[in-house]
């Protein structure tokens, strides 16, 4: 059993093992290095930790193993081949071992000034000066400043020459700068080390990633910020103080400090977040410690960028795109920008006020997949005409009266018509039709019974539809020009619904004046879209075919639809107040397919709002 050296010190706080080491060979009137030797190991096994030098040092110095373990803890022990166990958390080795030792001039040289006769019996090295992240004194408010620099552990920790070496800059205070107010960055950090409590934020998550994630945050935002060059010490204090004042107070915080880093005109996230993103895509990438703050980092790009699926961010692959850009969109699609931003626009994708650069005028790509789908099968009239085999005027007839529904209405998209639209209609009647031989002759175009009968092609087909009339296919023809309809059942249907003489017929024109409508032709519009029942008969001074509507008709409308007029009629009150209701509620004019029939309500929509 060792006993111990009478003249041993008592561990001061935040005492390191080596500095523990120096002062009690200091005692005994020899060095560090001497004094290892002398309880059996190398200063080098020392300065590692080992544990049965670490014993031999606790029988000598009369350490118990609660002030083992407190300067251990101070000291920080090898835990890896890359990190440190310091103060119960995992540090990178780099953020406590470095070249430059660093400390606080005041706190040596008051302990020095307890025993000037043996200054280097008190001299203390403290635990916390190591940490890189560490840069002020809070005690005496003083930064830590660089004391030696040296490569060799076994030179950088040989506190007994060192100390001796610098000693008379330490009495004679010139190692000693301008005192600093403690941060809040400082303050916090201090305590965490000595107790281990966090009321933060960052409290439960690691320090060493706290502490890092504070500074590489608190640089980008001083980026924005400075206005004048400063010291790297300076701006170093400054970073960590920025960064902690977001940082503790969580996630929402953070958010708003990484939008205005991403307000550049055009920056992509590594110019965007600078260091930030690049340590933690590179250096902390694989890092447990930091994979809270690179998720925070990684969902706000996400939300600001268009980074496609199988794009590697921050070290996870992105399974599935969450935005586009008008510029990614296009590249994946095929289709010019300009062309693109239209169509983006008129869906509402984005909107048309949006002056973002085009790189970062984003939209959500889930739920705009089957917009930019469709916009790939998109083709003008020429490449429609021909797909369903149709002449020009026949194609003309069938967009006139909305059979062919063009997918949007922008004046200057070229190819608005989806291919499987007209295809679909070419499938449709040919299902409904029966095999017709050329040399019969009752049988008529349908574009040729327009022309006869002045029924528009919509109404024909709308009859085909409802099974009033019968329709067939030339053998000697395809697409939409096979397609025929009896020429005596043309004449006897029109005749028939147009003759009741039982049926009381008002004007299109006249039913849109009723129910408050001036504008021209618009119920004949409406009608042709398929929205509402019309009648045609031939006009009696005319002698052409105009849009009529039965009471059967104007009961289907009005059961369907409410116009401000009707509206005041059915709810008694005025159409500003009704109308004020509606907006308020949300409630949207009927625009089937962007088609604009102004005030024109949905009944269904009203009651839910009036009723």
């Amino acid at each position: 059993m060792i006993q111990p050296l009478p003249l041993r010190p008592v561990p001061n706080p935040r005492e390191t093992i080596t500095s523990f080491l120096a002062r009690i060979a200091a005692m005994n009137g020899i060095v560090a290095h001497d004094f290892a030797l002398d309880i059996g190991f190398s200063l080098k096994r020392i300065i590692l930790l080992d544990d049965p030098a670490l014993s031999r040092l606790a029988e000598y110095g009369g350490l118990s193993k609660g002030q083992l373990a407190e300067l251990v803890s101070w000291t920080g022990r090898s835990n890896g081949d890359v990190t440190k166990l310091f103060r119960g958390e995992t540090f990178g080795s780099r953020a406590i071992w470095n070249p430059v030792v660093r400390g606080c001039p005041v706190c040596l040289r008051e302990d020095a000034e307890t025993d000037l006769r043996k200054p280097l019996t008190q001299m203390t090295m403290r635990g916390d000066w190591q940490l890189r992240e560490a840069s002020l004194c809070v005690r005496h408010r003083h930064p830590l400043v660089p004391l030696w620099e040296h490569v060799t552990p076994a030179d950088r920790y040989d506190f007994s020459s060192r100390l001796a070496e610098i000693l008379p800059d330490i009495l004679n205070r010139s190692r000693e700068r301008p005192r600093w107010e403690p941060s809040a960055y400082d303050l916090w950090l201090d305590s965490r080390l000595e107790t281990g409590r966090d009321e933060t934020w960052l409290g439960g998550q690691s320090l060493y990633a706290a502490t890092t994630f504070c500074r590489l945050l608190g640089t980008e935002l001083l980026r924005l910020n400075q206005e004048q060059a400063i010291s790297d010490e300076d701006q170093w204090r400054l970073a960590q103080a920025m960064g902690f004042d977001v940082a503790s107070r969580g996630r929402e915080a953070i958010d708003e400090a990484l939008s205005a880093l991403a307000t550049g005109h055009g920056d992509e996230p590594k110019k965007a977040f600078g260091g930030l993103y690049v340590q933690l895509s590179r250096y902390y990438q694989n890092l447990d410690a930091f994979a809270p703050y690179r998720e925070i980092l990684r969902e706000h790009i996400l939300g600001i960028w268009p980074i496609a699926a199988g794009q590697i961010l921050l070290g996870i692959t992105q399974r599935d795109r969450k935005l586009h850009s008008i510029h990614s969109a296009a590249k994946e699609t095929g289709i010019g920008a300009i062309l693109l931003e239209q169509y983006l626009i008129n869906a509402g994708a984005i909107a048309h006020d949006d002056d973002r650069p085009v790189s970062r005028r984003t939209f959500d790509a889930k739920t705009y997949a089957a917009l930019l789908d469709k916009i790939t099968t998109l083709v003008g009239p020429i490449e429609l005409r021909k797909a369903i085999g149709a002449t020009r005027r026949q194609l003309e007839s069938l967009i006139k009266d909305r059979v062919l529904v063009p997918w949007t209405d922008i004046a200057t998209i070229k190819s608005p018509w989806r291919l499987s639209d007209g295809t679909d209609l070419i499938d449709e009647l040919g299902g409904l039709s029966v095999p017709v031989a050329v040399s019969d002759h009752r049988w008529e175009g349908i574009q040729q019974a327009k022309n006869r009968s002045g029924l528009r092609v919509g109404e024909i087909i709308r009859a085909v539809r409802d099974g009033s009339l019968q329709i067939g296919r030339l053998e000697d023809k395809v697409g939409y020009a096979q397609f025929c309809v009896l020429i005596a059942e043309i004449d006897e249907n029109i005749r028939s619904r147009h003759d009741s003489a039982d049926i009381t017929f008002v004007t299109a024109a006249a039913f849109a004046r009723k129910i408050g409508i001036r504008a021209e032709g618009w119920f004949e519009e409406l009608a042709a879209a398929g929205h509402t029942p019309a009648t045609h008969r031939l006009h009696p001074k005319l002698g052409v075919m105009k849009t009529y509507l039965s009471e059967h008709d104007a009961d289907a409308f009005h059961g369907r639809f409410l116009t401000p007029t009707t509206m005041m009629v059915e709810f008694g009150e005025h159409r500003q107040t009704l109308l004020r209701k509606l907006k308020d509620a949300a409630v949207m004019p009927f625009k089937p397919n962007g088609e604009d029939y102004g005030t024109l309500y949905l009944r269904t929509d009203i009651e839910a709002v009036l009723l």
